[in-house]
């Protein structure tokens, strides 16, 4: 029997004995595991926008310093802002695609042509899923992307704009835990701007690995601080944190808490100018064979990572 040209289907064949397609009589239903609903979570995590144009920039600033004291006849200082580096996001396309045959669109029983349309719009949602959570799944290094200061999105001493002193360390490193839970939501208290300046900002999600799912909910939802033989009250579910499992997360140990995704501070981002399509033409030859391709154009990473703590990578 031979092969249905880059499909990689068995094609028809004639039984001379009984005058029937092999292929008709032998296949009466198709079994596709890869077939269902996309997996895609990254919009959870990442700020979804739009552009309009092959790159982005966004440039670091930072604000006035203090109000200064003003001796007798002195003039008031002048001041003028703090300007930073700039971040470009250049937009990168991806695509995926496939060609079948004119015989096969005519005489296959299982509908092959939806089946490879449908895989192949699942495939590109997912291939977007897999390939921005590639930012998490690397969190202490700068392989996919660096913030404003060149460091990973996780690091003991991220820097500030215009205070050379003052640094910040959103990485714990520790295990998902009572402790650690309340470091994390501690350093939302008291984070340092770019002058060096505390800001307060409101713990939002609990993002986790789905081995963890029930510590989690241990942690957040027991009435008494879980793990422990006292009667103490636990606290955690007055911070309302939003349990979120990223199933693509690579780690059975990561876990991250994250500020508010609408917050101008907030740092990881997807920049995209094409969704994936669908695009059918008839083959470059004379086959009239069909092909089917889908592109698209994104870009990922981060400015910032203030509003992110990572507890253990």
């Amino acid at each position: 029997m031979a092969a249905y040209g880059s499909v990689g289907i068995v094609s028809t064949a004639w039984d001379k004995s009984t005058n029937r397609d092999v292929f008709k009589t032998l296949v009466k239903e198709r079994f596709d595991s890869t077939s269902g609903q996309a997996l895609v979570e990254w919009k959870s995590v990442f700020k979804d926008l739009k552009t309009s144009d092959d790159y982005e920039r966004v440039m670091r600033i930072a604000g006035l310093g203090p109000m200064r004291k003003i001796v007798e006849g002195q003039g008031i200082l002048i001041e003028e802002p703090a300007f930073g580096s700039t971040k470009d996001f250049t937009l990168v396309r991806y695509g995926n695609g496939f060609r079948i045959t004119d015989r096969m669109k005519r005489f296959n029983k299982i509908n092959i042509m939806k089946m490879l349309t449908d895989s192949l719009k699942k495939t590109m949602l997912e291939g977007q899923d897999i390939e921005v959570m590639k930012l998490w799944n690397n969190s202490t290094a700068t392989t996919y992307a660096a913030g404003f200061d060149g460091l990973a999105l996780a690091s003991n001493s991220h820097t500030t704009l215009t205070d050379a002193g003052t640094t910040y360390d959103n990485y714990l490193n520790l295990a998902l835990s009572n402790a650690a839970l309340e470091s994390a939501l501690l350093y939302f208290d008291a984070i340092y701007d770019d002058k060096g300046n505390i800001m307060i900002r409101k713990p939002e999600q609990l993002v986790i690995n789905k081995s963890l799912r029930f510590t989690a909910a241990q942690l957040l939802k027991s009435e008494n601080v879980a793990f422990q033989m006292s009667n103490t009250k636990n606290v955690f579910p007055e911070f309302g944190l939003k349990t979120n499992i990223l199933h693509r997360l690579s780690s059975s140990t990561a876990w991250f808490v994250l500020g508010s995704k609408e917050d101008p501070l907030y740092g990881p981002r997807v920049y995209t100018a094409v969704e994936p399509d669908l695009e059918m033409k008839d083959a470059p030859d004379r086959s009239r064979d069909t092909e089917v391709t889908s592109h698209c154009y994104f870009v990922y990473g981060f400015t910032d990572p203030r509003l992110i703590v990572v507890g253990q990578a």
